[in-house]
């Protein structure tokens, strides 16, 4: 794994030589536990957008996303999948996505596209759309989506608590429609709303509420966000399924500084909490997690790359992780993005 990491890191500035990207953003981090589990990763990400029209109120541009990222994982943290598939704990992932995006009178616009993902056991592909419209004067933008994808896999089984047989099927298909809202109440307000269905052919049906709010304070040039979501997937249960029915709840609250010129920091910290009720015996399982994130980032304007002045934006954060059953964790990580 040293040497893939390594091979990705350095693929990963080749672009910046050869002006492929239209942006690069590199990314290395690692995580440990209480429980003495650890995990390092590195990730590439490369982004183009190419204009392929222009023509009156209708303009189109092609996105071309690539993504690799190896992780290593040591200690407990294998799970049985991990153990029989990379038993080294090392992992290669792999996506690919292409989209166009069509915009007419720059009030309105329609994306369609699709991806594919892998690590080389488990594939995953998938078509998505989605149209939006600004109303009222640009104040209101609504927007429709939809996504159907299918993952492939190694069939596998296991011994629940009740000593029946779980089999997870080698395909699993997962269809979802949602509706978004974003509305700008002021020049220093925006909120935002979210709907989402989605129906599995491996889990019963799920449906998620996400609201948001946007508030930037011009006195201090800082802004705060606040962040609610709401997750339901109750129905019936059968063999084929990994988990019981789960409610989910999660908050997240944010506070954004300018610091000095050209750089920012923020602190935020995310309530979650998830019922489960078992399949075996319909025992109820309650998980609840406190997580604390500082974060700092700079742009430098014109930064020498590949012979040329690129902006490069630095970030760096933090995260501590609690729950209640006594487990923590750090997460570190680090990002170079470059734009072309």
């Amino acid at each position: 794994m040293e040497k893939k990491l390594g091979f990705i890191l350095m693929f990963g500035w080749l672009p910046a030589t050869i002006s492929f990207s239209h942006q690069l953003d590199q990314r290395i981090g690692g995580y440990s536990s209480s429980g003495g589990e650890s995990r390092s990763m590195a990730k590439i990400n490369g982004r183009a957008d190419v204009p392929a029209m222009a023509s009156g109120e209708v303009q189109s541009s092609l996105s071309i996303n690539a993504t690799i990222e190896g992780v290593s994982i040591e200690g407990d943290e294998k799970n049985e999948y991990m153990k029989k598939h990379f038993p080294t704990g090392q992992r290669l992932d792999q996506n690919f996505g292409l989209d166009s995006d069509w915009t007419f009178s720059k009030t309105s616009n329609f994306t369609f596209g699709g991806s594919v993902s892998g690590d080389g056991v488990v594939k995953t592909t998938s078509k998505r759309a989605s149209a939006g419209q600004w109303l009222f004067a640009d104040q209101l933008r609504v927007g429709v989506y939809g996504s159907t994808s299918e993952t492939k896999r190694p069939e596998a089984g296991f011994l629940d608590y009740d000593s029946v047989t779980l089999v997870f099927k080698s395909r699993t298909v997962a269809n979802t429609g949602g509706l978004s809202l974003k509305a700008i109440l002021n020049p220093t307000t925006i909120v935002t709303a979210d709907y989402a269905s989605v129906q599995s052919t491996d889990r019963p049906h799920l449906q998620s509420w996400a609201a948001g709010v946007r508030e930037f304070i011009a006195a201090c040039e800082c802004s705060v966000h606040g962040d609610v979501a709401r997750v339901i997937n109750l129905g019936a249960l059968n063999t084929n399924m990994s988990t019981g029915q789960l409610m989910g709840t999660q908050a997240t609250v944010s506070y954004l500084q300018s610091l000095w010129k050209d750089g920012h920091g923020r602190l935020a910290y995310r309530y979650a909490r998830e019922d489960e009720y078992t399949r075996a015996y319909n025992d109820h399982l309650a998980f609840g997690s406190d997580s604390f994130t500082a974060a700092v980032s700079h742009e430098f304007q014109k930064a020498r790359i590949g012979g040329h002045d690129r902006p490069l934006l630095m970030d760096l954060a933090a995260t501590r992780y609690l729950d209640n059953a006594s487990f923590s964790g750090t997460t570190m990580e680090l990002g170079a993005t470059v734009k072309f």
